[in-house]
């Protein structure tokens, strides 16, 4: 054991500041003991990870007892987090987690990379794992094993080309993600494509902005809506603007409050006014002075002072956006 204690938070403590090396199966053997952990902290999720493997296989598999980790190099072990992402899993998947990556000090296993996949797997009741297998060269010395685990072990996950926003979303919709289904049909309405998802759609430009902000700043119909304007407005761009496309959606938004609120119509030929007086102005002259702590409230300003007449409101409409004076300031120096 790590620690011989049945309290959470005692157990995620010494995990949490583990340093030294040790020996992957005691790691799960003293999360286990945690009184109701199986009972449950993991009701609900499928504990049968012991045969998800297949009988053991020497060359391909490794015991979880026989499997050991260098805290040196690794990052902390956070208890919390990686219980919930099993939770929310529903269990351990050897499937979507692969091998792990296993380097040997001569008689001993290291696992250099995957070492939250393992716990995971026995957590859920595995007493082996699939690994990829790295022999150190003959005569090195402990210490030039650690370094080289060490540098693998940065280059993996340190200098690994994340994954963008649009290509998390593209694998969520594969898997049918509700939230993500639901947002690729306002997409869909809005006659916009990411990663290829509504091939007809005209490509958005940037995504995160929408997926972090939809339904909390900007609401769908609107969302559709400002797609549309955009679209007709600007026809010959290929891209339609993240961030115009929520400043705008703000805008309607925010307009719809009035009682005398301007009809789509209405914003429209305000846009074609402004818009087309030569040189026509592009969609970048609507977004270059925005705040990048409120990117889509700058955006609903700009439209509001400089582009829908709004019929007496533009004052309240300003207020409604709760910008201080000092980011209006900020605002409007960099126009």
């Amino acid at each position: 054991m790590i620690i011989k204690s049945n309290n959470f938070s005692e157990v995620a403590s010494a995990l949490a500041t583990l340093n030294g090396i040790h020996n992957i199966q005691e790691i799960v053997d003293t999360i286990l003991q945690i009184t109701n952990f199986k009972s449950k902290t993991l009701k609900g999720i499928d504990k049968s990870a012991e045969d998800v493997y297949g009988p053991f296989d020497g060359t391909r598999h490794e015991m979880l007892s026989n499997l050991y980790v260098d805290m040196s190099y690794q990052r902390r072990i956070r208890l919390r987090k990686l219980i919930n992402k099993l939770v929310n899993a529903g269990g351990f998947d050897p499937y979507a987690a692969g091998h792990i990556d296993v380097a040997y000090r001569g008689d001993r296993a290291f696992d250099w990379d995957g070492l939250r996949r393992a716990i995971m797997a026995g957590v859920c009741g595995a007493r082996w794992i699939s690994v990829s297998k790295f022999h150190h060269r003959r005569g090195a010395s402990e210490k030039d094993m650690q370094e080289k685990e060490a540098k693998m072990f940065k280059m993996r996950n340190a200098d690994a080309e994340t994954m963008k926003p649009e290509e998390i979303f593209k694998s969520k919709v594969v898997y049918r993600d509700a939230e993500a289904l639901s947002l690729l049909d306002t997409l869909i309405n809005a006659k916009l494509d990411v990663e290829g998802l509504n091939p007809n759609g005209k490509v958005l430009g940037g995504f995160k902005l929408l997926e972090s902000e939809i339904n909390r700043k900007v609401q769908e119909d609107y969302v559709i809506e400002a797609s549309d304007i955009i679209q007709t407005i600007w026809s010959d761009e290929p891209n339609v603007s993240v961030y115009l496309l929520c400043g705008m959606a703000k805008f309607l938004q925010i307009n719809d409050e009035f009682d005398n609120a301007k009809n789509e119509d209405q914003i429209l030929n305000d846009f074609k006014d402004y818009v087309n007086v030569k040189p026509k102005k592009k969609q970048t002259d609507f977004t270059s002075s925005r705040l990048n702590s409120k990117p889509i409230e700058s955006v609903a300003y700009f439209i509001a002072k400089n582009v829908v007449k709004l019929n007496g409101n533009k004052g309240k409409f300003i207020n409604m956006l709760n910008l201080t004076d000092d980011e209006i300031d900020n605002i409007e120096d960099l126009n």
